[in-house]
């Protein structure tokens, strides 16, 4: 339901309104009405689904990942590649970074601090299992900062899976733009994906209050709580 509301009243929006800055609104209504059209009679997930029934996190990801994909075929029907991923990065960015706004609640150290461990996990648990696009271990270190460390990321499987890896990063590009400017106690480090390096995404959340690490991997584990988000 969230999706569903942020798309009718946010996302929906956003994205005819970067389109008609790229394309003028002529192409853009053309676009939209052939979107919808093939959403229905040529799904991109109909053929994967066909073989395995999705789970309920697959299903949430194949909504959001779908008109994405039939975009960039439609697109791609009249412009280049290049400038069909410029356009896309323009739009996943604006999107991504709303729903982002939408669904994430703002991390406040104060507030974060002052729990006991059990709460902060809690805390932390319950704002991961809004990200229905991915598997992933939660982690406390000795310093209160934490991690996802994503084993699983349905956008970069199913970009593979339809054949346009390509999309990927574009999913997970807003990340850290979120982070820097929408979270103001929270800073993010990530210096691997799924989408770019097909290893597991070591999302760090440090607390800008501290200092940097030298890298997520060397910051040591005192606590460890597996999830899904």
């Amino acid at each position: 339901m969230r999706l569903f509301y942020f798309d009718m009243t946010q996302g929906n929006k956003i994205a005819l309104q970067c389109l008609a800055e790229e394309l003028g609104w002529k192409e853009t209504i053309g676009l939209a009405l052939k979107l919808q059209y093939r959403l229905i009679t040529d799904n991109p997930f109909k053929e994967i689904n066909r073989h395995k029934p999705p789970s309920k996190q697959e299903k949430l990801t194949q909504r959001q990942m779908g008109p994405m994909v039939v975009l960039y075929h439609l697109l791609e029907e009249s412009h280049p590649r290049a400038r069909c991923l410029q356009i896309l990065s323009e739009l996943s960015q604006r999107v991504a970074i709303a729903f982002l706004k939408f669904n994430v609640p703002v991390i406040e150290a104060k507030q974060y601090k002052n729990l006991p461990r059990k709460d902060k996990l809690a805390m932390l648990k319950k704002i991961t299992q809004r990200f229905f696009n991915a598997k992933a271990e939660l982690k406390l270190d000795s310093q209160d900062n934490f991690k996802f460390n994503v084993s699983v990321c349905y956008f970069a499987r199913y970009a593979k899976m339809l054949n346009v890896p390509e999309l990927a990063p574009l999913f997970c590009a807003s990340d850290k733009i979120y982070f820097d400017n929408h979270q103001p106690d929270v800073r993010l480090i990530r210096t691997v994906t799924l989408a770019t390096d097909n290893k597991p995404c070591d999302f760090y959340f440090q607390w800008k209050d501290s200092d940097p690490p030298k890298t997520p991997a060397k910051e040591e584990e005192d606590a460890t709580m597996r999830t899904v988000f």
